[in-house]
């Protein structure tokens, strides 16, 4: 896949190529259902659906995904890493952008 389009396949990509049989068809019934919606929603999206985020289509279509485990991506991937949210560090926070750099007596 990453050789056809020149970058890694996104969630929804790998979903819907193994859902499928060497001859196109679908693996089952309900895997021929999911696929369906997210071809439908990847063909309706706006944004880049190459970036791994809880809102893509298979996190659209599927659901939220448990703790244990994050789909499409491989064994031993959860949601801590793969959909990691960069918070702001308190370290990196100047105490002189409070109180214009002077201590009340509150501090």
């Amino acid at each position: 896949m990453m050789v056809e389009t020149g970058q890694k396949p996104g969630r929804g990509q790998l979903y819907l190529a193994t859902r499928r049989n060497e001859d196109g068809s679908y693996v089952n019934e309900a895997a021929k259902e999911i696929c369906e919606k997210i071809e439908l929603a990847l063909s309706q999206s706006t944004v880049d659906e190459y970036k791994i985020s809880p809102n893509d289509v298979v996190g659209k279509v599927l659901g939220k995904e448990h703790s244990g485990r994050v789909r499409c991506l491989g064994l031993e991937v959860v949601p801590g890493r793969a959909f990691r949210q960069i918070r702001p560090r308190y370290s990196d926070l100047n105490a002189s952008s409070y109180n214009n750099g002077s201590c009340s007596s509150q501090c």
